[in-house]
């Protein structure tokens, strides 16, 4: 459902096989899903700007090589992240006679269209569809009598996008306007940029380390073998995320406390202290019953339960 606004400026959906613009007045933007990359993710954080730092590698080996802009938004349970070739779809803009005069705000299919009850026709060869949640492209064979997209009364939700121009050439006057603009934003944020600057190092240095660790490649293109293990490390990854999201928000009884929760070669372990081995039992059931080649034992009023990963 979108929770947004009805813009006066007329809402046109741009896909690379799409129509060019032919209005005169001021258009609203809603970009293909074939013009933008997303995912699903459940993390352990509370804040978008904790989701923030987080997508260039939630994304990292799946992008074809280029400058991606990024954005996310809370969706129930789970963010939805997305990555966009800024030129790409500058270009497209263009070509579909779409410029910065007659451009008022960018927004992605996914969040203007997920609620759709049917599939819709974008073109005589394409379709749009929610599948699992998830705005997306397909051949109009799949839903041959589909109904043309009507974006007359379409209600805009907040979630818009910026688009960076690269490579812009600018006269004198704008390069002088520019130049006052980036000093003031500098004296703005000079104070900012020195708290945050040894936080900055900080990630960097983890991220190397991470990089070394586990013999990550630097280029997008891997081989089958390599691909199958990277696969396997994020399948792996995803299951502890979903273990210790489940495990911190049980519900304890009063006289329960957690001791210990580790993260060894090929388990997770989960230590509790509990008057019994039944009331262990029943604090971590949602945990066995969840996730399947899981242990518990009991000893001296503390209860050890062990997931394999």
């Amino acid at each position: 459902m979108n929770l947004g606004f009805k813009s006066k400026a007329q809402a046109f959906f741009v896909d690379i096989d799409g129509p060019s613009y032919e209005g005169s007045t001021s258009v609203n933007v809603i970009l293909s899903p074939s013009m933008y990359w997303v995912k699903r993710v459940k993390l352990p954080v509370k804040y978008l700007r904790d989701v923030r730092s987080l997508i260039p590698s939630l994304f990292e080996e799946h992008l074809p090589a280029g400058k991606y802009s990024y954005y996310t938004y809370k969706d129930g349970e789970s963010f939805l992240i997305f990555a966009y070739n800024d030129k790409e779809v500058l270009d497209l803009l263009a070509e579909k006679n779409i410029t910065s005069a007659n451009m008022n705000n960018v927004y992605l299919a996914q969040s203007e269209l997920s609620t759709l009850e049917a599939p819709k026709k974008i073109n005589e060869d394409d379709i749009l569809s929610v599948e699992n949640g998830v705005v997306v492209k397909l051949p109009a064979v799949m839903a041959p009598d589909a109904e043309a997209l009507d974006l007359n009364a379409h209600t805009f939700s907040k979630h818009t996008i910026h688009l960076t121009r690269f490579n812009q050439i600018a006269d004198k006057k704008s390069q002088m306007v520019f130049g006052v603009i980036l000093l003031v934003l500098t004296l703005m944020f000079g104070v900012e940029w020195l708290i945050t600057s040894s936080k900055v190092t900080s990630i960097m240095q983890k991220q190397e380390s991470v990089f070394s660790d586990h013999h990550l490649q630097s280029t997008f293109f891997q081989n089958e073998a390599i691909y199958a293990k990277l696969n396997n490390t994020f399948d792996r990854q995803t299951r502890i995320r979903d273990i210790m999201n489940l495990a911190l928000t049980l519900k304890l009884k009063p006289e329960e406390r957690f001791e210990r929760i580790a993260l060894e070669k090929r388990k997770v372990v989960l230590v509790i202290k509990t008057p019994s081995k039944a009331q262990g039992d029943k604090s971590l059931s949602k945990l066995k019953k969840r996730f399947q080649r899981t242990s518990g034992r009991f000893d001296n009023g503390i209860y050890v339960m062990e997931i394999m990963i």
